[in-house]
């Protein structure tokens, strides 16, 4: 309770005790209750008020050295021949490793938006000489560009703990040097994808009344794919795609089942991938063998597509 409303209490109670009839404890207890806030006003203000906090501190200064602000923490993006760098931060929880490491995000992500701007052209000119395949998009290189190994060479330099803020900054540095050998090990890595390399299209292992409906098929799906590489007789250095279709099961003028295999082979003749796909036409109207093959094609070229497209960009 606090102290006035006590020194208060304290005084109707030996009002209340006192002799005299009720009429009279009546009469004076308005007197008592003046008494007792005059007496009560001699009370010092700290006793008779509720205490003022004093400002709470960071709990995360201890972290590190108590310094002055440093001039990193204000200075921005700085990139210069030598070097990229830049800086995050993280507000404080209390628990140390966990507010280092967001820092530390912080500033890698940044420095990670940095590379993305610094090097796009380069990332251009990268396409243009390993000949990226049309699925190869400028953004997809820019994604594995700092996903491996650019921001892994990157430094943690600095950290420091501003006490007002209750902020953690992390600077961050990586050198050009490191960022210019990346680049080359992640162009041989694209330039190495499937996707990019030169493919032969071999399809003479069909019968001769379908071979013309798998070639037409196969084409549109490498070409719907990003395989930009075709040559149309086979070399010693090229990959084959092969594409074989085969009839299993015939209703004639109804329907057609049947199996599409594909296999890449490598060019000392060894099997990269294969892959087997059911393959079904119907058709509502009388139709053709031909026709029928035609569906069927089709049908498993779609089926086909997604899990080939997977493959090739690895």
């Amino acid at each position: 309770m606090p102290a006035v409303q006590l020194c208060k209490a304290n005084y109707v109670r030996q009002a209340m005790r006192g002799p005299g009839t009720q009429n009279l404890k009546r009469g004076f207890i308005s007197m008592f209750a003046l008494a007792a806030t005059a007496g009560c006003a001699g009370l010092p203000l700290a006793q008779i008020s509720a205490t003022t906090p004093a400002p709470a501190s960071c709990v995360c200064e201890t972290y590190f050295e108590q310094i002055p602000r440093p001039a990193w923490v204000d200075a921005g993006d700085v990139v210069t021949r030598q070097t990229y760098q830049t800086s995050g931060s993280s507000q404080c929880s209390g628990l140390q490793s966990i507010d280092v490491n967001k820092a530390d995000l912080s500033a890698r992500t940044k420095l990670g938006r940095i590379l993305n701007t610094q090097v796009s052209s380069n990332i251009s000119e990268t396409r243009t000489s390993y000949g990226g395949g049309v699925g190869s998009t400028k953004a997809s290189i820019q994604s594995s560009l700092l996903s491996e190994g650019i921001l892994e060479n990157s430094r943690i330099t600095n950290r420091w703990v501003d006490p007002g803020s209750c902020r953690v900054y992390a600077r961050v540095q990586i050198a050009a040097s490191q960022i210019e050998a990346s680049k080359e090990k992640i162009a041989k890595a694209e330039a190495a994808r499937l996707l990019n390399q030169t493919f032969y299209l071999h399809t003479q292992d069909n019968e001769p009344a379908y071979r013309d409906l798998v070639a037409s098929a196969a084409g549109q799906l490498l070409s719907s794919v990003g395989v930009t590489k075709i040559i149309p007789t086979a070399e010693a250095s090229a990959y084959q795609i092969k594409f074989t279709f085969a009839v299993t099961q015939l209703n004639a003028e109804k329907s057609m089942r049947g199996e599409l295999r594909t296999q890449i082979l490598a060019p000392d003749a060894s099997i990269v991938w294969q892959q087997a796909t059911p393959a079904k036409g119907l058709s509502f109207s009388a139709a053709s063998n031909r026709a029928l093959a035609d569906k069927a094609i089709a049908s498993a070229m779609r089926s086909l597509s997604p899990v080939l497209r997977n493959r090739l960009n690895q």
